[in-house]
C-alpha cells in the first residue's frame, strides 16, 4: 500500500516567485508499466491539480483553511501574542487512469485565497505570505514495487492568464495570455515552514451543489441585470466569443435598488488596501474566439448579477461545502417555515474551506460567536459531522497554548468579540458534537484546551465575574441588538462561564475526568453567587433591570430564584419582538419553551415587528440577516440559530439530559395554541426521527416515525408513554393520550 501520508511530510514547500500573480507549478516524471498512482497535495493559496491537461477532481477552494505558519501579527487590528498550532491540509487523489507510459506532467494552478490576500485589510495590515507554494508527494506502483516523487524545488513555475485573484473581489482573466510559451518558467525556491504541521482532510469539501436559473429583470444600454431568486454562493459562467482585447465584466450583489445593484451589504462601504470600494467583480478579457468561462479561486454571495460585455450568462453555480440536509421541517406558519429555509440556506451559504463564516462576502470570517451559537442547529439539521470535527481543531489551534486565550475567530484572522459567547466556543462546540453524534473523541483530544479556557476566564474575573480580556482588544457582552447594546458585559461574561463549567462537569464524568469535578463546582457556585448579587434585585426578582434578555442570562446560568421567568412574560409579552443580540435571542427562544411559554416563544419568533423574523421575509430576504434592521450583511446565520428549537422544542424530538447519541430518545412536543399543524423529521445518530401533529376538533393527532429497533420515551402535557414501533399514532384529547392503531 502507497505510503502517501508519511511520505508527504518528507518532501519539501516548493515556493514560486512572489512576482507571480497566479503561478503554475510543473513538474515531469516518468512512469512504466504503472498498477496504482496516487498524490497527496497541499498548498499556500488555492490549487488545482492537473495531470497531463486534465483537471483532477470536482472540488474548489482547496486546500481547507487553517492558520498555515508563523506571521508577524504587529499589524493586526486587535493586538495578538498568542502561540498558535500551524496547520496545513492535504488532500489525496487517485491519478492512476490520468499517467500515460513514459513521460508525465503534473501541473499545481495556485491562486491567493485566505493565504495571500492582499486587498481587504480591515483586521489590519498583514497576509501570511508573499509567495505561493505546494508541498505534494506521487506514489507510484510499477513492476518494480514502489517509488515516490516528493516537492523538492527542482519544479519550475510560470505565471498564468489569470491575472487577479482576490478572494474578496474577484479573479481576471485575459484569454490573449492563455498557453504555453506566454510566460517564462522561472525557477523555484524551498520553503522553511517547520511549525506547520501536515494534517489529512477528512471533511466535506467545496463543490458545486445544484444550479440555479437565473431570470434577466433589466437591460439598460447593454448592462444586464439578472436575479436568481435568493442569496447564494458560488460563480456565475459565461459564454462569449468577445474580441480580442474587450473586456466581459461581471458584479454580484445581494440587494438591488432600482435598476442598480446595491453593494451596500457586502461591503462596499470597506476601502480596499488599493482604494477601491470592496466590490465583488469578475472580468474576462477574450481573444475573439470562443470561452465559456468561470472564475477557479473565488466565490462570491449573491442573488443579483450584472452582465456587461459580448457574453451569455451559461450557468450559475451554487457551491458551498458538500454538506447535506438531514432535516426536513413545514408547518401552517409561513414565519415558521422561512426561519428554517432561510437558515439552512444561510447556513450552506457560509459553509466554506472547512470552517463556519459570520458572512460569505464582506468578512468571511471564521467568529467563534457565530460559531458556537448556530453548532448544533448545524450539526443537527446538516450532515456536517466531519465538517465541525475540523472546525473544533481550528478552535483549539487558534487557542494560546500557554495562556489559554480563545480567538474570536478559527481559524485565526483578526476580527473583534467578547471572551464569554465567543471563547465559549471551546467548550460549548465539543459538547454539542458529543450530545449530538455520541462521539468523545473530541472531548479526550481536547480536554486540556478546555481546562485551560476555563482557567483563562476565571483569571480575568473579579470576584467571581468576568470583567477582561486581552489588553487593548474588545470586551463584548452581547452583540447585534436592534437598540444600542446596554446589558452589561460581565453579566453575560459570567454566565457564559457559569454554562461552561456545568458542561465541563458532564464532560468530565463522561470521560473519567472525576478529579477535576469538585473544582468545577466550586468554581462555578462561585461565579453564580457573583452575578446574582453583582446583578439580580432581590425585591424585584430580575437581573439588571430586565435590560435586553438579563433575566433570559439568569435563568441560563441558573442564578434565578423563579421570578425572573415571570419578568421575561410580561416583558415580551408587552414588546411583541426581539430587543436582544444574537446570543440573548437563541437563550431566550429556549427557555421560553423549557418554562411553558410556547404560546409567548411562537409569538416572538413570528412576530412581524422590527426585532423579529416576519420583519426580515416581509422584506424579500432569503436568508438571515447581520442585524434586525437590515442594514449590514443579509447573509449572516447567528440570527437563525432558533431553528434548532423548530425540531427540539416545538417538535419535541430530543433525548433524555444523560443521553449522548441520542442514545436515550426523547419525544416531548411544546405546540403553540395558535400553530395549527406542524411536521419534521431529522436524521440523528441513531436513524431518522420524524413527528407530525394536526388539530381537529380539539384533538391533537401525532404521526411519529422511529428508526426500527428503537424505543422512544413521549411526553406531551405532563402525560408519557413509550414508544416502540416504527410508525406510531398517538391521540391527545384534552384530558388524555392514547395511542391508535
Amino acid at each position: 500500500m502507497l505510503k502517501l501520508d508519511c511520505m508527504i511530510k518528507e518532501a519539501k514547500w516548493t515556493m514560486a516567485d512572489a512576482s507571480l500573480v497566479s503561478p503554475i507549478i510543473s513538474r515531469r516524471f516518468t512512469a512504466r508499466n504503472v498498477r496504482e498512482c496516487k498524490i497527496a497535495i497541499s498548498s499556500f493559496g488555492f490549487f488545482t491539480l492537473y495531470v497531463n491537461g486534465r483537471r483532477i477532481g470536482e472540488d474548489y477552494y482547496t486546500p481547507l483553511h487553517s492558520i498555515y505558519h508563523r506571521l508577524d501579527f504587529e499589524k493586526m487590528l486587535y493586538p495578538i501574542s498568542d502561540e498558535f498550532t500551524y496547520r496545513a491540509y492535504y488532500l489525496s487523489y487517485d491519478i492512476f487512469e490520468h499517467i500515460i507510459e513514459g513521460e508525465n506532467t503534473i501541473e499545481i494552478h495556485l491562486g491567493n485565497g485566505f493565504y495571500r490576500q492582499s486587498e481587504r485589510f480591515c483586521e489590519g495590515d498583514w497576509r501570511f505570505g508573499a509567495s505561493l507554494g505546494a508541498i505534494y508527494a506521487i506514489g507510484i506502483s510499477d513492476n518494480d514495487g514502489e517509488r515516490y516523487v516528493l516537492s523538492d524545488a527542482s519544479e519550475v513555475a510560470r505565471d498564468s492568464a489569470t491575472r487577479y485573484s482576490e478572494l474578496f473581489i474577484g479573479e481576471v482573466y485575459d484569454c490573449r495570455l492563455d498557453g504555453q510559451g506566454v510566460f517564462p518558467d522561472t525557477p523555484t525556491y524551498e520553503g522553511s515552514f517547520p511549525d506547520t504541521v501536515l494534517t489529512p482532510a477528512h471533511n466535506a469539501l467545496d463543490r458545486v451543489a445544484d444550479k440555479v436559473e437565473a431570470k434577466l429583470i433589466s437591460n439598460i444600454n447593454g448592462r444586464r441585470i439578472y436575479d436568481v431568486g435568493i442569496n447564494i454562493t458560488g460563480f456565475a459562467t459565461v459564454r462569449t466569443s468577445c474580441a480580442y482585447g474587450e473586456e466581459v465584466v461581471l458584479r454580484f450583489s445581494e440587494n438591488i435598488k432600482g435598476d442598480e445593484l446595491d453593494f451596500t451589504s457586502t461591503g462596499s462601504l470597506y476601502v480596499c488596501r488599493s482604494g477601491r470600494a470592496q466590490i465583488m467583480e469578475d472580468r474576462f478579457i477574450g481573444d475573439g474566439r470562443e470561452h465559456i468561462w468561470h472564475p477557479s479561486f473565488v466565490w462570491h454571495a449573491f442573488r443579483y448579477i450584472e452582465l456587461v460585455g459580448d457574453a451569455e450568462l451559461d450557468s450559475v453555480s451554487v457551491i458551498h461545502s458538500d454538506v447535506g440536509v438531514t432535516s426536513d421541517f413545514t408547518s401552517s406558519s409561513p414565519e415558521l417555515n422561512w426561519l428554517y429555509d432561510a437558515f439552512i440556506r444561510t447556513q450552506l451559504n457560509n459553509m466554506h474551506c472547512g470552517f463556519p463564516s459570520d458572512c460569505p462576502h464582506r468578512e468571511r470570517l471564521g467568529y467563534t460567536g457565530d460559531g458556537q451559537i448556530c453548532s448544533f442547529a448545524a450539526m443537527n439539521l446538516l450532515d456536517s459531522r466531519e465538517f465541525y470535527r475540523k472546525w473544533i481543531r481550528d478552535i483549539f489551534d487558534s487557542q494560546d497554548k500557554i495562556g489559554g486565550h480563545v480567538t474570536h475567530t478559527a481559524p485565526f484572522a483578526g476580527g473583534g468579540g467578547g471572551p464569554g459567547g465567543w471563547g465559549s466556543a471551546a467548550v460549548i462546540v465539543p459538547y454539542n458534537y458529543y450530545k449530538s453524534y455520541g462521539d468523545k473523541y473530541p472531548l479526550y483530544e481536547n480536554y486540556d484546551g478546555m481546562k485551560r479556557w476555563i482557567d483563562y476566564l476565571i483569571r480575568h474575573s473579579d470576584n467571581g465575574l468576568v470583567t477582561s480580556e486581552e489588553d487593548g482588544g474588545w470586551v463584548l457582552g452581547d452583540w447585534a441588538t436592534p437598540e444600542e447594546c446596554r446589558i452589561p458585559e460581565p453579566l453575560v461574561n459570567t454566565a457564559y462561564l457559569i454554562k461552561d463549567l456545568e458542561y465541563m462537569i458532564e464532560i468530565a464524568a463522561a470521560i473519567g475526568k472525576d478529579e477535576d469535578i469538585t473544582f468545577y463546582k466550586k468554581e462555578l457556585e462561585k461565579s453564580r453567587q457573583a452575578l446574582r448579587c453583582a446583578y439580580f434585585d432581590e425585591a424585584e426578582g430580575s437581573f439588571a433591570d430586565g435590560i435586553q434578555g438579563a433575566d433570559a442570562y439568569g435563568i441560563f446560568c441558573g442564578a434565578s430564584d423563579g421570578r425572573a421567568i415571570d419578568h421575561l412574560y410580561a416583558k415580551y409579552s408587552l414588546l411583541g419582538r426581539f430587543d436582544t443580540g444574537f446570543l440573548a435571542t437563541y437563550i431566550l427562544v429556549g427557555i421560553l419553551f423549557d418554562e411553558g411559554l410556547s404560546d409567548l416563544a411562537y409569538s416572538l419568533l413570528t412576530s412581524h415587528k422590527l426585532g423579529s423574523y416576519g420583519y426580515m421575509m416581509d422584506r424579500g430576504a432569503t436568508t438571515v440577516w447581520e442585524s434586525w434592521s437590515g442594514d449590514s450583511s443579509h447573509d449572516h446565520p447567528m440570527f437563525g440559530a432558533s431553528a434548532e428549537y423548530l425540531f427540539t422544542k416545538l417538535l419535541g424530538i430530543t433525548q433524555e439530559s444523560s443521553s449522548a447519541g441520542y442514545s436515550e430518545l426523547l419525544i416531548s412536543p411544546k405546540i403553540p395554541r395558535r400553530l395549527g399543524n406542524a411536521s419534521g423529521s431529522l436524521r440523528t445518530a441513531r436513524g431518522t426521527v420524524s413527528l407530525s401533529f394536526t388539530k381537529d376538533e380539539g384533538k391533537v393527532i401525532f404521526h411519529i416515525g422511529l428508526p426500527e429497533g428503537i424505543t422512544a420515551r413521549f411526553v406531551y402535557c405532563g402525560i408519557s408513554c413509550t414508544l416502540t414501533n416504527i410508525d406510531n399514532k398517538l391521540v391527545y384529547d384534552g384530558k388524555s393520550l392514547y395511542k391508535e392503531n
